[in-house]
This record gives structure tokens, sequence and C-alpha cells, in this order.
């Protein structure tokens, strides 16, 4: 694929600005509040904001198409009836090897397996634990050696919680209300909502070598994402736990503002094709540059989404996946970009 950046397009197309801020969004645990869908509801007292989310994706095949595209994403809406209706979304990305057989299964199974969990009152942690779980059963029936990373986002109530395996990425921008019709969408802050589990990075390695598994060059028998479903040939020759499925969750709350009008956010998850050459800065600047995305702010918006707002959103998918391309990236590339507009409730 030749990337529409190639020719020395700016990915913001505009002046030098300032960095956006970035920091790590927390860690979720049994401790954090809220720990579920139960707990949310009752801190908004049974009165959640309303949390539209808009989805769009985009795709590239690995440079030279030395194989099939492995990459997978999810988008799915439910709604809980057993907890007073409230709607939450799952969205994310994951990224296959050995064959995509790994990442079809699991992007398939995953948001009516987390679904069930969340609906029945478990906190997200726990829903997210034994999800994980059940997806690396499922994957027995299918390939031996077929594995994925699997980076998975849950949306409600004007909170985000991502669940993390591997070394896909999430990032959540929150925007500043423009100042005026037509202005540019700026970033106001980049949430990191996840980080790599690679066997080098210092943590993993630390957590590996506890479990008692050995890293030769940044690989524990030749694999190296550290935390993955599947990959069945590997977990057999290391001790239990060394390549884990016990994901890392991370939540933010978007939460309303100080205004009458809500707060408005993008979701950006990506598989490692993508950031491997792009930073949180680039995405920014993306988002800056794609100005119907403003529309998202209009007071119709919260009916219908607006169609240049769609189509804006669909573009930015795009922008990140040919951005990284443009950069270098030679592996399978996929973005998946959620509008998150959190309102008062009716």
């Amino acid at each position: 694929m030749v990337s529409r950046f190639v020719g020395g397009r700016r990915a913001s197309g505009a002046a030098k600005s300032s960095p956006v801020p970035e920091a790590d969004a927390d860690f979720c645990t049994s401790a954090s509040s809220p720990s579920g869908f139960r707990e949310l509801l009752e801190e908004l007292k049974r009165k959640p904001p309303r949390c539209s989310v808009e989805v769009a994706q985009y795709t590239a095949k690995n440079w030279g198409g030395r194989h099939e595209n492995e990459d997978r994403h999810m988008n799915s809406h439910n709604v809980s009836e057993e907890l007073a209706r409230l709607d939450f979304y799952t969205v994310g990305v994951l990224d296959g090897h050995d064959t995509e057989i790994a990442s079809d299964t699991v992007a398939r199974l995953l948001p009516d397996a987390v679904a069930k969990r969340l609906k029945a009152g478990l906190p997200i942690v726990e829903a997210y634990t034994a999800t994980m779980a059940e997806m690396e059963e499922s994957l027995k029936k299918y390939h031996p050696s077929a594995g994925t990373c699997v980076n998975s986002c849950t949306i409600s109530g004007g909170f985000v919680w991502c669940a993390n395996l591997g070394d896909c990425r999430s990032a959540l921008i929150t925007l500043e209300q423009p100042a005026t019709a037509g202005a540019p969408t700026k970033a106001e802050a980049l949430h990191w909502m996840s980080r790599d589990h690679k066997a080098s990075c210092p943590y993993e390695r630390a957590r590996i070598t506890e479990a008692g598994g050995t890293v030769i060059d940044g690989r524990v028998e030749g694999l190296e994402p550290s935390r993955t479903i599947g990959d069945f040939d590997v977990k057999l020759q290391t001790k239990p736990g060394v390549i884990s499925i016990k994901p890392e969750v991370r939540q933010f709350e978007i939460g309303l503002g100080a205004g009458q009008t809500g707060r408005r956010a993008i979701l950006v998850c990506g598989t490692d094709g993508v950031w491997d050459c792009i930073t949180g800065q680039d995405i920014c600047k993306l988002i800056q540059a794609r100005k119907d995305l403003g529309t998202f702010f209009t007071p119709e918006a919260a009916m219908q989404a607006p169609r240049a707002g769609v189509q804006a959103l669909h573009d930015l998918a795009e922008d990140v996946v040919q951005f990284a391309v443009a950069k270098g990236s030679r592996d399978d590339c996929t973005c998946l970009a959620a509008f998150i507009s959190v309102l008062p409730p009716e």
C-alpha cells in the first residue's frame, strides 16, 4: 500500500504548537471506584450520563503481502436490562500471529463473553480476567501455535476501561470545546490506556524471571509479546504464567466537565504496526487536521451522529494507518477510532 502521506504532507496541516500533555491512566483494581457497573450506578444515583459512541476502523496488510492480514477489530454495543438499562460498548483491536485463527476467534467470541459477565454485575477486572481465561480454553480447539495480542476497551457512563494483553495499545484523547463553529478540534490531553507487554520491557522481564522464565534477545522461546491468548507451543515449553493471560486493566473517567454540553473524547486503539512508527503527539495532530470532527459538538449531534463528523472519523482511522506506513511500518496496521460523547442525563 502506498501511503497518502508520502510526499511530505504534514501530519497536522498546521503550524507547530505546544505538545499535548500525556499521562498514564490509573490501573484498575478491586479497590478502584467504580469497580464495575453496579458501583457505577450507585455512585451516579442510577442516573448515569448519556454516552454515545461512534466507531470507525481502517486496516492495511503488511508490506509486500508476506502473509494474510492477521489483525482484527471488535465493535459491540450492549444494553444491560439487569442494571437500569445501562448502555455499554466493547471495542478494540487484536494482533494475531502464526495465521489469523487466534485473532479471528477471539474477536468473534470476546465481546459477548465479557458482556455476559458485566451484565451479571462482576467487577471489570474480574470480568476481563475470567473472559481471557475462557478465550484461552476456546482457542485450544483450533490451533496449537496460533496466538494473539488483545486490547479491549469497555465504554459506559462516562468511563473507559481498557484490558490489555500484548503489544497493541490504546490512547484516550480528551478534546477541548471548539471556540467557534468550524474551528479545529484540539486535543486537551492524552491518556495512555495501556502499556506494551513485551519480554524486552523491564517490568515484563522482571515478571517473567519471577515466574521462572528466561528472556533471550528480548524473547521467550522466540516469542516477543509476553502476554497472549494461544501460543500453546511456547507455553508448553515454559512454566505456567511465564506467558501470561492475565490482563492489565486501566480506567479513566471522561465525566461531564464543568459546562452544560458535556465532554468529548476520541479513543484510538492500534496494533503494534501503528505504534512502532507513530507517537501520541502524531495522533493529536491528525485529530486537529480533521476539522469536521467538530460537528460532534453541535446540539444536534446528541440525537444523531453528524454525517460530516462520521466521515471525518473514518478519515482519521485511515490517516493513522497511512501515516504509520509512510513512516516505515512494514507490519499489518489497524486503527480503531471511537468518538465518545458524554452528555447530561435526560
